[in-house]
């Protein structure tokens, strides 16, 4: 599973949280935990935006859904 994207991998992780009853479970819970917009995680999560701050950004989600590095 490790060729998967970072957008597969937090959808895997969103679903698995969700079937858990736990949250993260959808990009609009972590839009609201960070105060961005849900376009914005969303064009993150899809690796739409590039640069030092999405990857910044990527990693705090990552942190927050509780993905494995």
């Amino acid at each position: 599973m490790s060729n998967l994207t970072y957008g597969e991998r937090m959808t895997i992780q969103l679903l698995r949280n969700k079937k858990a009853g736990l949250q993260p479970s959808t990009q609009q819970a972590i839009a609201q935990k960070f105060g961005l917009s849900k376009m914005y995680v969303s064009s993150i999560i899809a690796e739409k935006q590039h640069g030092e701050k999405s990857d910044a950004w990527r990693k705090k989600f990552a942190a927050y859904a509780g993905m494995e590095n």
